[in-house]
């Protein structure tokens, strides 16, 4: 069975998991099972006089001697494991981010010589939550339109800088925080990422802004996970969206397609470790920068005046998140293993059916014009390609998706043709 799993074609992550962990025990139970037996073998073989205490003190045989040591070590292994247990009931659960293993010890230069630093974004704050703090940024006029930002999975909220800043410039109140795990926000290891936590955090985050009037109701854009995040959401609560708007969106991808390494990381049972092992670099974002990112002529890597006209390094961010944030690897399989990333039918298509009923808050289309969600892709996207473009006008209805295939672009469409975005983004939301 081991053997005819990678040439086998899943549809559903449970039958893979279940085929997968089924082989693997049974593997497990055959090997003990062989062990049990050369044991017993070689015990029979034993005279029952060894284990017999000699009536005069003579040297103690062989095998009572290992008879003695194996009992030591099996009371031995069941104090560890009783001390285990009592220990880890007394230990917080919470992965402390680079606010309090770095910072510290890094002076006000070197903390703005990090390729990601808290002062990144302007109006940064820490919010505490049950499940550890989180970074949280808000500028832009406190009168202007509502615009949360979700980033991706392997990338903290500094990937949309050029974006963000320039719609504030234009004239709108942006959000965006750093989900458990990336940037300078806490982990919990103990508790799932899936839409349960994420969309507790979307609401205690917009609800602590401090902007006039709050933040609610607010218009949502989502990258990559955060695309399956904004979607999910929006399908739950669409009476706090205005209107939507996903790039580069995962949530739809098909779980057939999925790597063997992927599909072996989603098993619930496999440790955090061998699942980032099993993940290849590539998906998580681990990868060098390329030497030429000429990529197109149609790429535009130049960012906003704000930012001196330098683009965000997307890679030295990566590299530095992977090496500085201890709960990145916890977050990261989590999201993987419960994110809305793969198949999410249901909830795509009830946000077709909430277009359609113009149910979002304060709907601005009228009966002449349907509303509609803008869906934007990279044309050279291998993680997130454009062809599920196709898959969400079948979920959604083609009447209520704007889509846009940027030419050129890849999965980091978000950074290096932010350009591109921001003026889709401002046709579509008339800013």
């Amino acid at each position: 069975m081991a053997v005819l799993l990678p040439y086998m074609n899943f549809t559903d992550h449970e039958a893979f998991n279940c085929i997968l962990s089924c082989t693997i025990l049974s593997t497990a139970v055959l090997i003990t099972g062989l062990i049990s037996v050369c044991r017993l073998r070689w015990l029979n073989k034993a005279r029952v006089s060894d284990f017999t205490p000699p009536a005069t003190p003579t040297t103690t045989p062989a095998a009572t001697q290992c008879f003695l040591r194996t009992w030591r070590l099996r009371m031995v292994s069941v104090e560890m494991v009783l001390n285990y247990l009592r220990f880890k009931s007394r230990v917080s659960p919470i992965i402390p981010s680079p606010e309090k293993t770095l910072l510290p010890n890094l002076s006000q230069n070197e903390q703005a010589s990090l390729a990601y630093h808290p002062d990144s974004l302007p109006g940064g704050r820490w919010l505490q939550t049950p499940t550890g703090r989180l970074r949280v940024y808000e500028f832009g006029p406190e009168d202007g339109k509502r615009v949360l930002f979700v980033h991706g999975i392997s990338t903290p909220s500094i990937v949309a800088r050029d974006l963000l800043l320039n719609l504030a410039a234009r004239g709108c109140r942006v959000m965006v925080f750093d989900l458990p795990g990336r940037g300078y926000s806490e982990c919990c290891k103990v508790t799932p990422q899936d839409m349960r936590l994420y969309s507790a955090l979307i609401v205690m985050v917009t609800t602590s802004s401090s902007a006039p009037g709050g933040f609610l109701p607010f218009n949502i854009i989502g990258y990559s996970l955060g695309g399956g995040i904004t979607v999910s959401f929006a399908s739950q609560f669409p009476h706090l969206v205005s209107s939507i708007a996903v790039v580069s969106s995962a949530g739809l991808l098909p779980y057939a397609f999925a790597p063997l390494g992927m599909k072996c990381s989603l098993i619930p049972w496999i440790p955090v470790w061998l699942a980032d092992k099993l993940l290849t670099a590539k998906l998580k974002g681990e990868e060098e920068s390329p030497d030429d990112l000429s990529l197109d002529e149609t790429v535009n890597t130049t960012a906003s005046t704000q930012t001196a006209g330098v683009p965000v390094d997307v890679f030295s961010v990566i590299r530095w998140q992977n090496r500085h944030q201890k709960g990145f690897m916890s977050g990261y399989v989590s999201s993987m293993r419960n994110g809305p990333i793969f198949d999410r039918v249901e909830e795509w298509t009830e946000v077709g059916r909430l277009l359609k009923a113009n149910r979002f808050a304060n709907p601005r289309w009228d009966e002449k014009k349907p509303a509609q969600m803008l869906v934007v892709y990279g044309e050279k996207d291998d993680l997130t390609p454009p062809m599920l473009l196709d898959r969400i006008r079948g979920c959604v209805g083609d009447e209520h998706v704007k889509g846009v295939v940027v030419e050129g672009g890849g999965h980091e469409v978000v950074v290096y043709q932010w350009d591109r975005i921001f003026q889709e983004v401002v046709e579509f939301w008339d800013l």
